[in-house]
């Protein structure tokens, strides 16, 4: 096991609820965040049909991109955790909703330490610590992008990927010390996973 304490070091909850039919206007509660890098925020739906929609796509400006897909009815829940410093600009794609149905996430400060989190999905990344390379076995993930993430959030390598099932990821110039290896689907669905570079 790896010497890291948890990477989401707080859950932040966010209420989606509302309609355009009557009733409250659809809405996020709270619709403005502030966090620390590392920490995850939890969506969850409690009436209505809606969505959380922060890809790049609509809005350039954000760090990265998180989405829970298509607007869906009932009581669903996505989560994500931020590790990248920057602002977030998200809202609701549901015809009608983005005019009062939108929020705002700014990830401010940096970790002190991490731990993996979510499921492997089938991931082995070895050798750990690593020195120049790192050598990420995929199974059956298929992944559009591997990125290298520094403990204060700055994206230090990133690599586009195409259908591979293993990926070597150069560290050659990166300092000693732990990092996060983020891994990220055409859905813009991130897992993480920490190490450490000799």
């Amino acid at each position: 096991m790896l010497p890291f304490a948890s990477l989401a070091q707080t859950t932040w909850n966010v209420q989606v609820g509302g309609s355009t039919s009557g009733g409250p206007p659809p809405f996020y509660a709270p619709q403005n965040l502030t966090i620390a890098v590392g920490d995850q925020v939890t969506w969850t739906n409690t009436s209505g049909t809606h969505n959380v929609n922060g890809t790049t796509a609509l809005f350039p400006g954000n760090p990265e991109s998180f989405s829970s897909g298509e607007a869906q009815f009932g009581g669903w829940t996505h989560s994500h955790i931020f590790t990248i410093t920057g602002t977030y600009n998200y809202h609701c794609t549901q015809q009608g909703h983005s005019s009062t149905q939108f929020g705002q996430i700014v990830v401010q400060g940096d970790p002190t330490s991490v731990e993996e989190v979510g499921s492997n999905e089938g991931v082995l990344i070895y050798p750990v610590p690593a020195n120049d390379v790192l050598v990420v076995e995929l199974g059956a993930l298929v992944i559009r992008a591997v990125e290298v993430i520094s403990l204060d959030g700055q994206r230090v390598v990133m690599r586009a990927v195409a259908g591979a099932s293993r990926v070597e990821v150069g560290l050659q110039g990166l300092a000693a010390g732990a990092y996060f290896l983020r891994l990220i689907d055409d859905e813009g669905r991130v897992i993480v996973r920490p190490f450490r570079k000799a």
